[in-house]
């Protein structure tokens, strides 16, 4: 049988009591974004009830709220969207793919799939057109918010120190774009992505 919740919990816990939490190579990857190399792992906290996720059940839905929001949706066709962050980014390319129907992964009909996978594809592709970007980051965490919301990021092309698993971390740290630069290349990605996989571009906010 699959371990439980709580067989995994207690397994862990033993572990770290006689052993301590794993040792890892972060800071001796050159992508770390950090000087400082020595820190300390959290204690394991017990389990505890599963903590409800903003915009549950499409109430107070930032997502779907927002979805004629043009300074948010700077892309849409009939079942997608792409948006903008609510907040500062620095990279070059930071954006959201979601469904226009407030859902989760294990939510999506056939026709919601097959589409967001021919969209993770055609964004790429006019990215790295109209950007100076060598490809997208793909991630989902969903932990937050309830509605799907694929992340999309991209470093710049040359930039090294920002591949992998830390691009995320590293667009926190870094200064950010101006609003208005940013809001001007997710717009001609959108413009490029309505030639290659249809849709439609929002009308810019008056």
């Amino acid at each position: 049988m699959p371990e439980s919740a709580a067989q995994w919990h207690a397994r862990v816990t033993s572990v770290l009591a006689s052993d301590g939490p794993r040792e890892v190579p972060w800071t001796s990857w050159p992508t770390w974004p950090f000087l400082e190399s020595e820190f300390t792992a959290r204690p394991l906290e017990p389990l505890g009830d599963e903590q409800p996720r903003r915009g549950a059940g499409g109430v107070e839905c930032e997502q779907c709220d927002r979805s004629d929001d043009p300074s948010y949706i700077f892309w849409r066709d009939e079942l997608m969207m792409l948006g903008a962050p609510f907040e500062p980014t620095s990279l070059p390319f930071v954006a959201f793919l979601m469904p226009r129907r407030h859902c989760d992964l294990s939510d999506l009909t056939p026709d919601e799939s097959a589409r967001l996978g021919q969209l993770l594809v055609a964004v790429e592709r006019a990215a790295c057109e109209v950007l100076d970007i060598p490809r997208v980051q793909v991630f989902r965490f969903g932990d937050g918010a309830e509605h799907l919301h694929w992340w999309l990021q991209a470093r710049p092309t040359g930039a090294n120190q920002l591949r992998g698993t830390f691009l995320s971390l590293w667009d926190d740290v870094l200064p950010a774009r101006e609003a208005g630069a940013r809001l001007a290349d997710l717009s001609a990605v959108a413009a490029r992505l309505v030639e290659l996989a249809g849709g439609s571009v929002p009308d810019p906010p008056e």
